[in-house]
């Protein structure tokens, strides 16, 4: 049973994130109706006239898919790093530690431009030489699979933390009691202690796919046309930047803002 301070707690934050809502979206109409009062508001021009709200939410598509295989890609590296940082094998244990410390350490921005502009001519230059098809090689160049494997592997070392730390929350003792019953390591970690820690890991993963969706804005930097990419295309082409950037910011709250309510919920409801 949960305790009465869980029942009392789960409103008050709903309420919180609720009135952070309102307070939210209040302050954009409140500058929308305030400032700067010489601003000639063109809401037409872009979102009817312009026909450019397909364009837009078409980059909104783009975003969900690159940050659905990031996701992907980060579960699977980070269930690899917590069991290496988990091993007693001094070797997997600090190539697991090198991983979190060195991807954790450096900005997401670098990351993606050393991958796209020095990782990717490498890679690049050692396809052809090896004898590559050509269509294979200009796969390996698109910015939106660079972004997905940047992200997959910058999500990663956050994972690998949420794997470690649901690991280390699971009672030895349950360990024991169950190679006491004949069970292999391998079987104890199949049947025991991973299915209870992955009850544990599904509130953070959530959060965690949160952050990719938002870390995907900086992926407009190498071109992936994706919602934030396309947004500033439009400004360009229309000069209209309140009307552009303040949909925007609505549409990652739109996407946003339901998956921390879903976190949220979550973490209480699987909470122990």
């Amino acid at each position: 049973m949960r305790s009465t301070t869980s029942r009392t707690w789960i409103p008050d934050s709903v309420s919180a994130r609720g009135a952070l809502t309102v307070a939210t979206i209040g302050g954009l109409v409140t500058f929308m109706l305030l400032a700067p009062r010489d601003y000639t508001w063109a809401w037409a021009s872009v979102w009817r006239d312009g026909n450019y709200a397909e364009y837009m939410f078409g980059g909104l598509l783009v975003t969900l898919w690159i940050s659905l295989a990031a996701l992907v890609v980060a579960i699977v590296l980070g269930v690899i790093g917590g069991i290496a940082r988990l091993s007693k094998n001094w070797v997997w244990n600090q190539l697991g530690a090198i991983y979190v410390e060195l991807i954790r350490g450096t900005p997401l921005l670098v990351q993606i431009l050393v991958a796209y502009f020095c990782f990717g001519i490498a890679v690049r230059d050692s396809l052809e030489a090896a004898g590559a098809s050509q269509g294979f090689v200009d796969f390996t160049q698109q910015p939106a699979w660079i972004g997905v494997v940047v992200l997959g592997i910058f999500g990663g070392a956050y994972v690998t933390e949420i794997v470690r730390a649901a690991l280390l929350s699971i009672d030895k003792g349950q360990t024991e009691a169950a190679l006491a019953q004949g069970m292999t390591k391998a079987q104890v970690f199949r049947h025991v202690l991973f299915p209870q820690a992955l009850r544990r890991m599904i509130p953070p993963m959530t959060g965690q796919f949160v952050s990719l969706i938002k870390d995907s804005s900086l992926l407009s930097l190498i071109a992936v046309l994706e919602v934030t990419k396309r947004a500033t295309e439009v400004r360009a082409s229309t000069y209209q930047t309140f009307e552009v950037y303040l949909p925007l910011a609505a549409m990652y709250l739109a996407l946003c803002f339901p998956l921390s309510l879903l976190a949220r919920r979550l973490e209480l409801r699987l909470a122990d």
